[in-house]
């Protein structure tokens, strides 16, 4: 009876332990872009396009990470593409920059929310072409293709080709390169500019070490590009919600795109899944011994 007793509370709890770690691996598996409270896409290595050379180049975009407070967000992009822009003398300001950062909250796909001009915007890049006159965040924005006058691509299924063809592969973080959420077809349709908007609010750019201190790691993920650009700005300049945010180069050379959620009041850091796991097995543990010497007490 003893014996009996004893391996029933040892069955116990090792089935309670083996559902809580399966819960957590499956947490861990659908947020696995999820790092000390920042949420990444990871975009992949070898689609940036810079004249003949396919990844690698000027505009290789390797990765955009997004972390909240209680009341702001923080945006980091790693890639090879300074906010200085890129000379190229066939583009019609003779500089080629980052298009515009897009967040769409509609869950509708980015031209049916374009068309009601129910999207946001954020101009960073102070030397683009954006149709707003300073960088901060926008309301009410719909967009606009700049790709024509920046040499580049009419469309996304001709990046997609070029890429494919020359050995790359090419995507958009969350995003397969081929999502319809995008327009995939047609003439001049990548929309990668603000066109117009009306301006809610500020945004503060942020040096690497203030990142580092935040918790930003691109190299974990082995995004290592040259610059690591990032801002912040006020969560009420946004509505809370499900979103997929995104941006292009003005050219098309490369884009990436990244799903979130923003929720009012957030403050609290989610734990990281090996923290969790730690702290579950160490305390499974300690419960095991405690039933034990209980079941011991109480049968001796």
């Amino acid at each position: 009876m003893k014996s009996i007793a004893k391996n029933s509370i040892h069955w116990t709890y090792s089935v309670a332990i083996f559902c809580a770690l399966f819960a957590i691996q499956q947490q861990k598996a659908t947020a696995a872009t999820l790092s000390n409270g920042w949420n990444y896409a990871i975009d992949s290595f070898n689609d940036g396009v810079t004249g003949p050379q396919i990844g690698g180049g000027e505009f290789e975009f390797y990765g955009i990470a997004i972390k909240e407070t209680s009341d702001t967000a923080f945006i980091a992009i790693n890639s090879n593409l300074s906010l200085a822009g890129y000379a190229d003398p066939l583009a019609q300001r003779g500089n080629i920059n980052y298009g515009d950062l897009f967040f769409n909250f509609s869950g509708q796909n980015f031209n049916t929310a374009n068309a009601s001009g129910s999207l946001f915007g954020i101009r960073f890049a102070a030397g683009n072409d954006s149709g707003v006159a300073t960088t901060g965040v926008y309301r009410d924005v719909t967009a606009k293709n700049v790709t024509q006058t920046n040499s580049g691509f009419s469309n996304l299924n001709q990046f997609n080709t070029v890429v494919a063809s020359q050995g790359g592969t090419p995507s958009m973080g969350d995003l397969a390169a081929t999502d319809p959420y995008f327009q995939q077809t047609g003439n001049s349709t990548i929309l990668n500019s603000i066109a117009t908007g009306t301006k809610v609010g500020e945004i503060n750019f942020l040096t690497p070490a203030t990142l580092s201190v935040l918790g930003l790691n691109f190299a974990q993920f082995n995004a290592v590009g040259s610059q690591t650009i990032g801002f912040s700005f006020n969560k009420s300049s946004m509505p809370s919600g499900n979103y997929i945010a995104n941006f292009f180069a003005e050219c098309a050379n490369d884009a990436i795109a990244i799903k979130g959620s923003f929720e009012k009041g957030s403050a609290e850091p989610v734990p990281e899944p090996a923290t969790i796991f730690g702290t579950l097995v160490g305390l499974s543990f300690l419960g095991i011994g405690a039933a034990t010497r209980k079941i011991k007490r109480k049968i001796s």
